[in-house]
């Protein structure tokens, strides 16, 4: 707490109340999220190569908190040296293993990991610790080995800067609160004809109308695209092609529970399991009526969930 630890995988929620559940012999499984599935997105990758060390010391201070959990590195099988590396490093550590993961899109989704590596599934009325489960990804990992050992807080991250917009793409060790543009020099400017900048990752990311404004301790990438990466969407009728019901990795209708949004039925939206969705953007990239499912589904819940907390 001391050293403002978040999550750093995109959520910013605060460690140290993740860490300390209301019955913490009752974890079994403390997950380290090495499965970075958003494309472009090669912070954690990096991390793994250069810090495998450091992200092995900040489980071990995560298991001295829970007698009766066990260390997973849930790794996607196209990081091979990764998973080599980790698995050298953790031999001799018995409470420790790696899990190898299909690489598939959403696979570092939360209830995605846990229900792949424990078959443990968690609604949208529960959290990983009720069912025995922790999960951190990796540069809150390591954030936690540089607090605990080395007495440093929260202070820069890994960023990766990349898209066909830019002209030397790469991974940057960022100070907190340095401004965009800044990171933009860092990769030498961006090419002529940028359609886009994305904060985070293609599929869950944000578009920015500036640049100038700081990093935060969620940032995790800054993406620039041209033309050719751009799809000019104009969104048209649904034709009943059930792709997004296929492609829902929370098994929900987003076809219908969009036109509930639209609606503002908010009760047939939440009979329908609307606020089981993960906000993965697979509906919307697979639609071939290019609706904007995600983004009225997204908005619906979470004038749903602001309305329970008044």
């Amino acid at each position: 707490q001391q050293a403002g630890i978040v999550g750093l995988g995109g959520a910013g929620f605060p460690t140290h109340v993740k860490l300390t559940p209301k019955e913490p012999n009752k974890i079994e499984y403390i997950i380290a999220n090495c499965a970075e599935c958003e494309p472009y997105v090669t912070a954690d990758y990096r991390r793994m190569i250069e810090n495998p060390e450091e992200l092995v010391s900040g489980m071990k201070v995560i298991l001295k908190l829970f007698d009766n959990a066990t260390g997973i590195f849930g790794i996607k099988d196209n990081n091979p040296e990764c998973i080599e590396i980790l698995n050298n490093l953790i031999e001799d550590e018995p409470r420790m293993k790696v899990v190898v993961l299909s690489t598939k899109y959403p696979q570092g989704s939360e209830k995605q990991l846990i229900y792949t590596i424990t078959k443990r599934a968690i609604s949208s009325d529960k959290i990983p610790a009720d069912v025995g489960c922790l999960v951190n990804n990796v540069e809150t990992i390591i954030a936690i080995h540089n607090a605990v050992i080395n007495g440093k807080p929260l202070m820069e991250r890994i960023i990766t800067v990349s898209g066909n917009g830019v002209n030397e793409p790469g991974n940057f060790n960022v100070l907190i609160g340095t401004n965009h543009n800044e990171l933009i020099e860092a990769a030498w400017g961006l090419k002529e004809n940028v359609k886009k900048i994305i904060s985070g990752g293609p599929m869950m990311g944000f578009a920015m109308f500036t640049t100038d404004v700081p990093t935060t301790k969620t940032s995790s990438a800054l993406l620039a695209f041209l033309n050719d990466k751009v799809a000019k969407v104009s969104p048209s009728a649904c034709i009943n092609c059930g792709r997004c019901v296929s492609a829902c990795p929370s098994r929900t209708i987003p076809s219908r529970l969009a036109n509930f949004a639209e609606m503002k039925d908010y009760t047939r939206f939440e009979s329908y399991s609307g606020l089981e969705c993960i906000e993965c953007g697979n509906c919307s990239f697979v639609c071939p009526a290019k609706r904007h499912l995600k983004q009225s589904i997204s908005s619906t819940k979470k004038t749903i969930i602001a309305s329970r907390k008044k």
